[in-house]
């Protein structure tokens, strides 16, 4: 608790004074953390939004190669290349919003 005053002399604070100090010591760390854990729920609610936004994206990119695949067989292998680049396009990002909370 770096802001309590240094006791210099008995008697220099009377015990009240010091349990109030000693509340607001107090006061202070639970609200710091508080709002530390409020940060961080924030911050795992946003990449939680972000990763799942990517899963039905790549489910959506995954069922649309799929019909593709079924409707110009001959075209297979360049629609898997753009399908996997998307989808690994999306958990670079998942990945890096991770990082950079």
């Amino acid at each position: 608790m770096a802001y309590l005053p240094a006791l210099n002399s008995p008697g220099s604070l009377s015990p009240r004074a010091i349990q109030r100090q000693t509340s607001r010591e107090i006061a202070l760390a639970q609200a710091h953390g508080a709002m530390a854990s409020a940060y961080d729920g924030a911050r795992v609610q946003a990449l939680a939004q972000v990763a799942e936004a990517a899963l039905l994206a790549t489910s959506h990119v995954s069922a649309l190669e799929g019909l593709l695949v079924s409707r110009t067989p001959h075209a297979e292998a360049r629609l898997r290349h753009i399908a996997d680049a998307g989808c690994a396009g999306m958990a670079s990002i998942v990945l890096g919003m991770g990082g950079r909370l």
